[in-house]
């Protein structure tokens, strides 16, 4: 579809060798360069490869394809990015210390008028907390702390100490700012429509790198029926140059026209080696689309199957066009993506809220010279200690950040929805003209058929004119030529309306699931 531009050193050889034809001499030069010019390694016989075989391997070894998987797969790890905000988080402290101050007057009144304060001890704390879906955060805690100072020694036995337990559980639920599953679960929300969005991204690249490799194969199919042509050239020259020998030397006709048909079988043999370097540019241009290595055995391989048969019904604009709508991955994702904005939208015009949190907690206290004992019933329900109020912040005047993110939210959604608006006028344009391509090659391709019977039926009747002595070879050579190009321009047309097909199933977004 898209041919590769020729080297110089192409250019040099092809125009050496008209040169050398001129001169008669071309005939050698032809079968010295018969062979293309980029040399390929050996191979006892290339590898038939089906339309199927390249598809499968094209969606598992092309780097565009299997980079976009990845990126896939790295976009899927934001749901558990996300979900982690929901995991229980758990704490643990264990704290070993001294303390030494001075006694103040007041203080040495009621600590036996000593000057020094001395506490030592461990505190020891656990703590459990989740976020839940409303918003709300609740967290568990439970410590214990061990301690003794200089004016507990003498009233304590040896080694003895205190044991001040706690547990208790706090809860804090925002009111208006966070407040709510819609807002609390936004960021898993989004993460689950980017992993969306990046699978019909996937399955767009997909779509496109194999809507590409199929016109290659194509491609190949078609200049592999070239260089039968040719050959089929070359063996036809070759016959009516016998024919056109074998006449001369019986005196029926002229050494010009021995001299014609050589010269054409020279320019057979000129086109049969072009035609091999185009065979051996589309097969390199399918190699890279399946990163074929040269050490891999399929890197010699030809297309196996042939061109498919032209179907002359060709489907309704308007109904392809309502398929592309369902089944365009593209659309998909841009409608994804909307979605994903229209949270971000309402998550920001939250966040303009104040932050008014309710705030509860409960716990009970324990004291004892045990530690065992320090979490006992007996020795904490007596002394609960409970907590219920609200908590307010906000900033003075206007909320001038949260309101910067909604304004930019709101014109992410609308640049969103221009976006699938252009999108599908795309879509439609895309359909509408793989339709009407569709519909010219297959106008063409009925032309190009009556055109090969008239061709036929020309040569036909020049053969019956050279048997009676009313023609000659060098007209039957131009006749049989004329088929033989009638000929491949018809498998051109076939090889267009294939192509076309892909195209039309590409932009109705339906071509993997019909190769699958």
């Amino acid at each position: 579809m898209n041919p590769w531009p020729r080297s110089r050193d192409l250019a040099w050889r092809a125009g050496l060798g008209s040169l050398l034809a001129l001169l008669g001499l071309g005939e050698a030069f032809a079968q010295q360069n018969s062979q293309p010019l980029r040399s390929q390694p050996s191979a006892a016989a290339p590898i038939d490869l089906s339309l199927k075989q390249m598809v499968e391997r094209l969606l598992s070894a092309n780097r565009t394809v299997l980079s976009k998987q990845y990126e896939g797969e790295i976009t899927a790890t934001g749901i558990d990015r996300a979900k982690g905000a929901f995991q229980p988080a758990v704490s643990l402290s264990a704290q070993n210390g001294r303390s030494l101050t001075q006694n103040t007057a007041e203080e040495k009144l009621v600590r036996s008028n000593a000057d020094i304060y001395d506490k030592h001890g461990q505190d020891f704390a656990l703590g459990l907390s989740q976020l839940l879906s409303s918003g709300a955060k609740v967290e568990g805690k439970v410590s214990l702390s061990r301690f003794t100072t200089n004016l507990m020694q003498e009233q304590l036995p040896p080694d003895g100490r205190y044991n001040r337990s706690y547990y208790g559980v706090g809860l804090t639920q925002p009111l208006a700012r966070d407040a709510g599953t819609r807002v609390t679960l936004a960021r898993l929300r989004q993460a689950e429509l980017d992993s969306v969005a990046a699978q019909s991204a996937n399955r767009d690249t997909e779509s496109s790198v194999a809507a590409e490799a199929i016109l290659s194969y194509h491609d190949l199919s078609l200049a592999q029926h070239k260089v039968v042509v040719a050959q089929d050239k070359i063996a036809m020259g070759e016959r009516l140059l016998a024919q056109a020998r074998d006449l001369n030397r019986q005196g029926r006709l002229p050494q010009s026209e021995v001299w014609e048909v050589e010269s054409s079988l020279l320019r057979y043999k000129s086109l049969l080696s072009e035609a091999r370097q185009a065979e051996l540019e589309r097969v390199n241009r399918l190699r890279t689309l399946l990163m074929v290595d040269p050490k891999d055995r399929l890197y010699h391989f030809k297309a196996s199957e042939p061109l498919p048969s032209v179907n002359a019904q060709v489907a309704r604009v308007q109904d392809s066009l309502d398929t592309a709508l369902q089944r365009r991955e593209d659309l998909r994702m841009r409608k994804t993506l909307l979605q994903r904005e229209g949270i971000q939208v309402a998550y920001t015009a939250n966040q303009m809220l104040p932050r008014i949190d309710l705030l509860a907690s409960y716990g009970l206290n324990g004291l004892s010279l045990g530690m065992e004992t320090a979490f006992s019933r007996s020795a904490t329900a007596p002394y609960p200690s409970w907590s219920v109020g609200l908590q307010l912040a906000m900033p003075l005047g206007e909320n001038k950040l949260s309101k910067a993110d909604w304004v930019a939210a709101q014109v992410r959604q609308k640049d969103a929805l221009l976006a699938i608006q252009a999108l599908e006028v795309a879509i439609a344009n895309d359909v509408e003209t793989s339709v009407g391509l569709l519909q010219s090659a297959v106008e063409r391709w009925k032309l190009g058929s009556e055109l090969v019977q008239r061709e036929q039926q020309q040569l036909a009747l020049e053969r019956q004119r050279l048997a009676a002595g009313r023609s000659d070879l060098r007209e039957v050579l131009t006749r049989e030529e004329r088929v033989l190009n009638a000929r491949f321009a018809l498998t051109e047309q076939q090889a267009a309306c294939a192509k076309a097909e892909v195209l039309l199933q590409a932009a109705q977004g339906i071509l993997l699931e019909r190769l699958r």
